[in-house]
């Protein structure tokens, strides 16, 4: 086996205390910090890629690793490989019925997780404005796919107790990397989980780019950068009533 890296010593800190939510926390946040590489089932064609998914009886698995050499020592000749940051690919897996196999047979301390916590963490990690905003230069207009913006209303109209606002944007970062990002505001917490996993599934759907899910207070002060370079996403307008017939009416009294 590979030297340990960071996450395997938060992961056999995990192991060591399962029930101690602290090395969890850990684990996750720098799970989303951290530099992947996710095994593909072909080549990426511009800017969509598709995981190498393991059918098991466990479920469906994809496969990422924490080091190159470690992805190299899983697989036994060249194969497509995608490096993103574990947020990024959290948001892409999310929603998809899909575990995330990390580092399996090449770690001491290998992760399986599943589904429901990469939902749990696509609400919890990719949804903070401070992470992606940290270390983001500029707010632009973004790249948009065919079908993208009809999909993300049909599932924002969905969203329990509504939304405020719907900027869709893009978001570069110091180290030349840029990701479109959703900045939305008024959307209660309790939605957020199954808001993360119906956007995720609005991206599967129409092959966009990966985006991120920023939920901003009101105030934010990156707000009006997103309304002057962002793409808005309008609130479906109520049904209009049905028009009564004559015969609905009431009687006329003499």
């Amino acid at each position: 086996m590979s030297e340990p890296t960071p996450l395997d010593r938060l992961q056999a800190a995990i192991e060591a205390a399962p029930e101690d939510e602290a090395p969890r926390r850990a684990f996750w946040e720098r799970l989303a910090a951290s530099e992947l590489h996710l095994l593909l089932a072909a080549e990426p064609e511009g800017d969509r890629a598709e995981p190498l998914v393991l059918e098991t009886a466990a479920g469906r698995i994809a496969l990422a690793f924490d080091t190159e050499e470690r992805l190299a020592g899983f697989v036994d000749a060249p194969s497509p490989y995608l490096a993103l940051s574990g947020r990024r690919l959290i948001a892409m897996l999310a929603g998809r019925d899909l575990a995330l196999g990390l580092n399996l047979q090449v770690s001491d301390h290998p992760a399986l997780l599943p589904p429901e916590a990469l939902g749990w963490a696509a609400a919890e990690l990719t949804g903070t404005p401070q992470d992606a905003l940290a270390q983001a230069t500029r707010v632009g207009p973004p790249e948009i796919a065919a079908g993208l913006l009809e999909a993300l209303s049909a599932r924002l109209d969905a969203v329990p107790g509504g939304f405020g606002e719907a900027w869709l944007a893009r978001l570069d970062y110091r180290e030349g990397d840029s990701a479109t990002v959703l900045a939305l505001t008024g959307v209660a917490e309790l939605a957020r989980p199954a808001l993360a996993a119906a956007l995720a599934e609005a991206h599967r759907l129409t092959g966009a780019g990966l985006f991120d899910v920023l939920y901003l207070d009101d105030g934010a002060t990156v707000l009006p950068a997103f309304r002057r370079q962002g793409v808005g996403i309008e609130p479906a307008p109520p049904p209009a009533a049905p028009k009564r017939s004559p015969s609905d009416a009431p009687p006329r009294l003499r």
